[in-house]
């Protein structure tokens, strides 16, 4: 079970997708991660690889906008859209397209963000090189922010290139990024 831990929404109970899906972010982690950010309000806020949308809708209910998700799943789509539809969302952006794809699409309209919050597949590895790519399309914000959400210790090249602040709940590492 999945849950709102903050804001507008909080404690509602969201679906999920089947665990050889995703992978949930645990309560704690989003508490621990919600707090270290403080004020979102009015944060433009994008879920690059949102699973149930739980990333998402936490920060929609603490205020932030717009904000987008994208999920390529289209099994994790239907639950993400029951979860809005739960809760009355209407007003997040889903996109469904490969990362890539969403990347391109959203650096056409000039849709740029102060959060971007990274949680992809297990295959994927967030290193200097996956940042770099995001960066090409120049969809974050001056003084933006970059959070990747990973079970291993990120690549060094970006902990010394990066003010990046580690924040571990369990096997779970929110890695804040900070500094582009």
């Amino acid at each position: 079970m999945i849950r709102v831990v903050g804001g507008k929404y909080k404690r509602r109970v969201l679906e999920q997708p089947d665990s050889s899906i995703t992978r949930p972010t645990k309560d704690i982690a989003k508490e621990g991660l919600f707090s270290s950010l403080g004020d979102i309000n009015n944060k433009s806020f994008l879920d690059l690889f949102s699973g149930s949308g739980a990333i998402s809708i936490e920060a929609y209910s603490r205020g932030a906008s717009p904000v987008y998700l994208n999920e390529k799943n289209r099994d994790a789509l239907k639950v993400i859209n029951s979860n809005l539809d739960k809760l009355g969302i209407t007003d997040i952006k889903v996109l469904n397209k490969d990362y890539k794809d969403a990347l391109t699409y959203l650096s056409s309209k000039q849709i740029t963000f102060d959060i971007i919050f990274l949680d992809p597949p297990y295959k994927m590895i967030i290193d200097e090189s996956f940042i770099n790519t995001i960066l090409l399309y120049n969809i974050l914000n001056k003084d933006g922010i970059i959070i990747a959400e990973t079970d291993y210790d990120i690549d060094k090249n970006l902990v010394e290139k990066y003010n990046v602040k580690i924040l571990k709940y369990g096997r779970s590492l929110m890695n804040i990024i900070r500094g582009f």
